[in-house]
C-alpha cells in the first residue's frame, strides 16, 4: 500500500476518533445538563410544595382552633341574655370573620393549595362555604344589634330569633370544622411522605458519595 495513502488513512482515522470523542463528550454533557435541569425543576417544585403545604397546615390549624372556640362560646353562652355576653360574642365572631376575610384576600399560598395537594375540601368549595358563613354571621350580628337597641321588656321575641340564628351558625361551623380537619389530615399525610422521600434520597446520596 502506498505510504502516503497509509498516512492519509491514519490521519482520517485520528480525525474520526477525535470527532467521535468530541461528539460523545458533547452528548454526555447535554444529557447531564438535561438531568440537572430536570432535577432543579423537581427540586423547585418540591420546595414550593413544601412551603405551601406548611403554610396551609399552620393557617388551618389556627382557623380550626378559632372555629372550635367560637362553637364552644355559642353553646355555653347562648342562653345568657345580658348585653355584656352579646358584646363578647360579637367581638369573638368578628375576629373569626376578619381572619377568614384576611385569608381570602391576602394569602395567595392558601388559595393555590389544591394545585399542589389532593385535598377533599377544595378552594372553590371553601369559597362557597365562606359565603354562607358570612350570611349566617351577618344574621347573628343583626339580631344582636337589634336586641341591644331594644328595651329589655321587648327583647323576648328577638332573643328567640337570635338563638335560632346562633344555632344555624353553630351547626354550619361544625360542618366547616370537620371539612377543615379533613384537609389538614390530607396535607399532613402528603407532607410526611415528602419528608420521608427526602430522607431516603439523602441517604442514597450519602452512600454513593462514600
Amino acid at each position: 500500500m502506498d505510504k502516503n495513502l497509509i498516512l492519509l488513512i491514519g490521519a482520517l482515522a485520528g480525525l474520526a476518533g477525535a470527532l467521535i470523542t468530541q461528539l460523545f463528550t458533547g452528548l454526555f454533557s447535554y444529557l447531564n445538563d438535561m438531568r440537572k435541569q430536570r432535577y432543579d425543576l423537581r427540586n423547585q417544585f418540591r420546595l414550593k410544595r413544601l412551603d405551601i403545604g406548611e403554610n396551609f397546615y399552620f393557617i388551618n390549624t389556627e382557623l380550626l382552633s378559632m372555629v372550635r372556640k367560637n362553637i364552644d362560646y355559642w353553646r355555653n353562652l347562648w342562653k345568657d341574655r345580658n348585653d355584656e355576653t352579646l358584646a363578647f360574642m360579637k367581638k369573638e365572631m368578628g375576629k373569626l370573620d376578619a381572619y377568614q376575610a384576611k385569608l381570602r384576600l391576602e394569602n395567595w399560598k392558601y388559595n393555590v393549595v389544591d394545585i399542589y395537594f389532593n385535598i377533599p375540601f377544595n378552594i372553590s368549595e371553601m369559597e362557597k362555604v365562606n359565603e354562607l358563613s358570612r350570611k349566617l354571621y351577618v344574621a347573628v350580628i343583626d339580631f344582636a344589634n337589634k336586641i341591644q337597641s331594644t328595651p329589655a321588656a321587648e327583647r323576648e321575641e328577638l332573643f328567640k330569633s337570635y338563638n335560632i340564628a346562633v344555632f344555624n351558625l353553630c351547626s354550619h361551623y361544625e360542618q366547616v370544622h370537620d371539612k377543615i380537619s379533613q384537609n389538614i389530615s390530607a396535607v399532613k399525610a402528603e407532607l410526611l411522605l415528602e419528608f420521608q422521600s427526602e430522607i431516603t434520597m439523602r441517604k442514597r446520596l450519602n452512600k454513593t458519595s462514600t
